[in-house]
């Protein structure tokens, strides 16, 4: 596996394996160490903090891609054609929440 690291202005680096779980990589002037473990749910919102929840509501709400996309997703569902695949409840609630806050 590799792992690459890309910091704020664009410079990537490769990590190097330590041990099966342990990665280190190093910068111009210092050496950070990685420890991944295996999720057991990925990208599982329940997962997430409170404030990390209102983040990613937020940046949904106010970003006009996102917007477009879902509705593209529920004019194709209404159409009976449609690609998303997952909790219909949750896709329902979501959608709704987004028509009542226009």
């Amino acid at each position: 596996m590799k792992i690459y690291v890309k910091n704020d202005d664009g410079k990537m680096y490769e990590a190097r394996q330590v041990d099966e779980n342990t990665f280190t990589f190093t910068t111009e002037n210092k050496t950070f160490e990685l420890s991944l473990t295996e999720a057991e749910a990925p990208y599982n919102l329940l997962a997430l903090s409170e404030k990390q929840r209102k983040a990613i509501t937020k940046e949904i709400f106010t970003n006009k891609e996102i917007l477009e996309q879902l509705k593209d997703a529920k004019r194709h569902r209404d159409k009976n054609f449609s690609y998303y695949s997952g909790d219909e409840a949750e896709f329902n609630k979501l959608v709704d929440e987004m028509n009542s806050d226009r």
